[in-house]
């Protein structure tokens, strides 16, 4: 999660010598739930994402900064998302081919405000203090105890078949509750991440993702801001090329984009949305992962305030989730919110 400055000083000083590229290690622990059925698998998340530092794109030191409580840092294996999977799973029906541009089902989230959540519980009572949060997400496809108030996005996540034997079963029951929207891949430019080549992510997001074209909203993978080669808006871009080029294309009605950077860039979260629109050919925006790092809490807040405004008012941006309801983070206990927490709740 993220840390205060002097942590985060101590932090950046240790992995000063290592790679140029900027990392924030986030670990995501998916709570168990006791109302859930037995049948369940609780997995946890480790998460890189690399961060562009500064206007002119110069990386900074590598820094794994991860919450005080996750365990250390695995940076040789592959992450395990947060999802709780079914242990009845149905097979995938034989993929649809459709054109590029899917349709609109007409449907709009009630606000552009989300929240990105492992606990539900603890996003049920955060929202409870935000009147404008309107839609949530968990990296899953099942909502997971999220109140029915909220509209839920489920994810497909990655190509394991942990995930996509349970996508089809998931996602129709999601649609089925009220769900407009989906999400495809987590972070398939990042190796830790989905980890996924553009043109084989192209044919699989157009198998599983085609087929609810003109019933949801689907987004395109989720990518990072990094701005290492092959990475972040460089894959997003590959992408949407792969997808013009394959029969059938890929159904994609909105483009989706998480940035980490220094408060002191935080212009340069506009310039990636922009960037990111070009590249998704006019389509709309949602920026479902957001956070400053090495950050203190008053620079925190003083973001809220400057950058929500500007994102609502953003005509192309349809959605946005900071990273994310958690304690420690925009929850300062289970049931009181963080002083960036109340901004973002309620600016």
């Amino acid at each position: 999660m993220l840390m205060n400055s002097a942590i985060a000083a101590a932090v950046l000083a240790a992995f000063a010598g290592q790679a140029t590229a900027a990392s924030v290690h986030r670990h995501l622990h998916q709570e168990a739930v006791e109302k859930r059925a037995a049948e369940t698998e609780v997995v946890t998340v480790f998460e890189t994402v690399y961060v562009t530092m500064g206007q002119g794109g110069a990386a900074a030191p590598t820094a794994n900064v991860h919450d005080e409580h996750a365990p250390a840092p695995r940076p040789s294996s592959k992450p395990e998302p947060a999802v709780m999977i079914e242990e009845k799973a149905v097979d995938n029906p034989a993929p649809s081919k459709v054109a590029s541009k899917s349709k609109s089902n007409g449907s709009s989230l009630p606000g552009k405000r989300g929240m990105a959540y492992n606990n539900a519980d603890l996003a049920n009572a955060f929202g409870g203090a935000c009147k404008s949060c309107g839609w949530g997400y968990n990296w899953a496809s099942t909502r997971d105890g999220l109140d029915s108030k909220y509209n839920f996005v489920p994810m497909l996540w990655g190509d394991r078949h942990e995930f996509t034997s349970v996508w089809d079963k998931n996602c129709e029951q999601a649609i089925a509750s009220g769900s407009t929207h989906v999400f495809s891949f987590n972070e398939p430019d990042h190796a830790s991440q989905a980890a996924l080549d553009p043109v084989y992510a192209a044919q699989l997001h157009a198998k599983h993702m085609n087929k609810y074209s003109g019933r949801v909203q689907i987004g395109a993978p989720s990518v990072t801001n990094s701005g290492n080669p092959g990475e972040g808006l460089e894959w997003l871009k590959s992408f949407m090329d792969a997808c013009n080029a394959q029969p059938g294309g890929c159904a994609v009605d909105f483009c989706n984009v998480h940035w980490y950077s220094q408060p002191q860039w935080a212009n340069t979260l506009f310039d990636h949305l922009k960037k990111a629109r070009d590249i998704c050919n006019g389509k709309k925006i949602w920026l479902t992962e957001f956070a400053p790092i090495e950050a203190s809490d008053e620079q925190l807040t003083e973001f809220m305030r400057d950058v929500i405004p500007k994102l609502d008012r953003l005509d192309y941006l349809d959605a946005y989730s900071y990273f994310m309801v958690a304690e420690g983070n925009l929850m300062s206990s289970s049931n009181s919110l963080s002083n960036y927490g109340e901004a973002y709740a309620t600016v």
